[in-house]
C-alpha cells in the first residue's frame, strides 16, 4: 500500500522521511510499496531520458533573450502578471514560491519572498529552466503535464535528490478548447506543507482560465504546439452542441485523465473543476442550483458561478444538461464509468471537495 495522501499534510515530516527512504530503495533496484505506481513509472521515464537523481541543473536553461521570446509566444503572456500576483506572497515572511510555465514545462514567470527566491535559485527553479520530465526528472510540474490535472510532489516523490526538501502543488492551465497552455505551481519547503496550497493553486488556475475565456490573451499564432496528444479540441463557445449523429459513448471520471469520448473517437479532456461538476451531475438524477453550489464550492449562494460552469461544460463537451433543476440526460449518465463499479476509489483521485470524497468511498 502506498503512502496515504492525507499524511502529506497531517504529518509532512513523516511523509518526507518515508518517501525519501522509498526513493533510495527504488533507485537501488529494490521494491517498495510506499510510492504511487504513477510516480514510479515517471521515475523510470526520467531515467530513460538520461536524467540523473544527482543532477543539479535542468538539461536546458534558456538565456534571457530566449525567455523574452518564449513569453511572447505563449497565450499566457497577457494574464501571467495578474495570475502570479494573485497567489504570490512577496513579503519578508512569505513561505511559498509561485511559478508559471509554458506548455512544455519551461519556467517563464515566478514570484516569492527574497528568502524563498534565494532557495529556489539553489536548485535552478528560476525563469528559463526546463522543469519538464525530460528536463529535470519527475516533479510537480512534470506530473501536472503528464496527468492533466492538479498534482502534488512532496520530498522523495521528486526524482532529483536536490528537490527532496520541497513540496510542490501544480495544475495545468487550459484554454477553452481544453488544450494545456502551461502549468501554475506553488512550491515551498516541506515543513510548510498544507492542504490550503491546493486551494490556492485551484484559485489561481480558475482565475487564469476565466481570464482566457473572457478573451484576455488567446491562442498565439506563433505557438506551434498542437492540442494534447490523443485528444481533439472540443467545441468553441459559439459552436453548436447538437451532436445527435455522434453521441457520447464514454465519460471517464476514474483515474487521472477525466474526459468525454464520442462515437467517432474524439476526446475532450476535462479540467479538474469541470470533471468535479460532471461527477456531481452524474451522481444523482437532478440538482438544484443551490445544492450544486454548496457541493461544488461549499457556498449555497454561488449559483451564478455554477450557472457559468454548467454553460461552459455544455459548450465544451456538447453534453445534454437540463436546467432548473440541473440534470444530465439519462442516456449520458449510462456512459459514466464510476457509476458502473462497486468501489469507485479512483474517482478523480486528486479532488479534495467533500462531495467527491463521499462518492469515492460510498459515504
Amino acid at each position: 500500500m502506498s503512502l496515504h495522501p492525507a499524511l502529506r499534510f497531517s504529518d509532512p515530516r513523516a511523509f518526507a522521511e518515508r518517501s525519501i527512504r522509498a526513493h533510495g530503495i527504488a533507485l537501488s533496484g529494490g521494491a517498495t510499496s510506499d510510492l504511487d505506481s504513477r510516480v514510479l513509472r515517471a521515475w523510470r521515464r526520467s531515467g530513460a531520458a538520461g536524467i540523473s537523481p544527482d543532477q543539479e541543473l535542468p538539461a536546458r536553461v534558456l538565456t534571457r533573450e530566449q525567455v523574452a521570446d518564449a513569453r511572447q509566444r505563449t497565450p499566457l503572456r497577457h494574464i501571467a502578471a495578474d495570475v502570479v500576483a494573485s497567489v504570490s506572497d512577496t513579503s519578508a515572511a512569505g513561505r511559498h514560491l509561485v511559478v508559471l510555465t509554458d506548455s512544455r514545462g519551461c519556467l517563464l514567470w515566478r514570484s516569492g519572498s527574497p528568502h524563498v527566491l534565494r532557495r529556489a535559485d539553489s536548485i535552478a527553479f528560476a525563469e528559463g529552466a526546463d522543469w519538464s520530465e525530460r528536463g529535470i526528472g519527475t516533479n510537480g510540474i512534470s506530473l501536472a503535464l503528464e496527468t492533466g490535472t492538479l498534482t502534488h510532489a512532496t520530498a522523495g516523490e521528486h526524482y532529483v535528490r536536490a528537490h527532496h526538501g520541497w513540496t510542490c502543488t501544480a495544475s495545468p492551465v487550459r484554454d477553452a478548447r481544453g488544450r494545456i497552455l502551461g502549468v501554475l505551481d506553488v512550491s515551498h519547503p516541506v515543513r510548510f506543507s498544507s492542504s490550503e496550497t491546493a486551494a490556492l493553486v485551484r484559485c489561481g488556475t480558475r482565475l487564469a482560465e476565466t481570464l482566457l475565456a473572457n478573451g484576455v490573451g488567446g491562442p498565439s499564432p506563433d505557438d506551434p504546439r498542437p492540442p494534447d496528444a490523443g485528444s481533439r479540441p472540443g467545441p468553441g463557445p459559439d459552436e453548436s452542441t447538437d451532436r445527435g449523429d455522434n453521441p457520447v459513448t464514454e465519460i471517464r471520471l476514474l483515474g487521472w485523465r477525466p474526459s468525454v469520448i464520442r462515437a467517432d473517437g474524439s476526446t475532450v479532456d476535462l479540467t479538474p473543476r469541470r470533471a468535479e461538476l460532471l461527477a456531481l451531475l452524474a451522481s444523482r438524477e437532478a440538482w438544484t442550483a443551490r445544492s450544486l453550489s454548496e457541493a461544488l464550492y461549499g457556498d449555497r449562494d454561488a449559483t451564478a458561478t455554477v450557472r457559468g460552469e454548467v454553460r461552459r461544460l455544455r459548450q465544451l463537451t456538447g453534453l445534454s444538461i437540463d436546467s432548473q433543476p440541473y440534470a444530465l440526460a439519462s442516456h449520458e449518465r449510462g456512459c459514466v464509468d464510476f457509476l458502473s463499479v462497486e468501489h469507485p476509489d479512483d474517482l478523480l483521485p486528486l479532488s479534495e471537495i467533500p462531495a467527491i470524497i463521499d462518492l469515492r468511498y460510498g459515504i
